[in-house]
């Protein structure tokens, strides 16, 4: 039988994620979608920036995505993988893994006017910021 129950989200994270989105990703230029999701694809909280793009599949794709890029990354003998990026011609997408007790995935969609080393710097801001809090 599939257990079809959502996760249990641990309380305040969703708060705790819209605090240090709004903090760290909020000020970089460019940046038109910022969630956190879980590894399995569950929205835990999302900011929208100029954009009413829907955010329901970016969640459910980007555990499967990290996951695609943690086997490459294994196969080539690297371990494991925190983050995976990739341009279109409208803008990025980074998927940033976001370690510990609880962990996440934070996708950040920029366009294509955004600095990419600074979205870069926000991503991994985010991922250091909820491992110590």
């Amino acid at each position: 039988m599939k257990n079809n129950a959502l996760p249990v989200i641990p309380s305040g994270m969703a708060q705790a994620g819209q605090e240090i989105l709004h903090r760290i990703v909020a000020p970089v230029e460019g940046v038109r979608i910022a969630l956190l999701c879980t590894p399995d694809g569950f929205e835990i909280t999302t900011v929208r920036f100029h954009s009413d793009l829907p955010t329901e599949r970016l969640s459910a794709m980007a555990g499967s995505l990290m996951a695609m890029a943690r086997a490459v990354a294994n196969e080539i003998g690297h371990q494991d993988c925190r983050r995976l990026t990739f341009e279109t011609e409208s803008g990025t997408v980074v998927f940033q893994a976001v370690p510990g007790e609880f962990p996440a995935i934070l996708c950040l969609v920029v366009d294509q006017n955004a600095l990419l080393g600074r979205a870069l710097w926000a991503a991994a801001e985010v991922a250091t910021g909820f491992l110590h809090r």
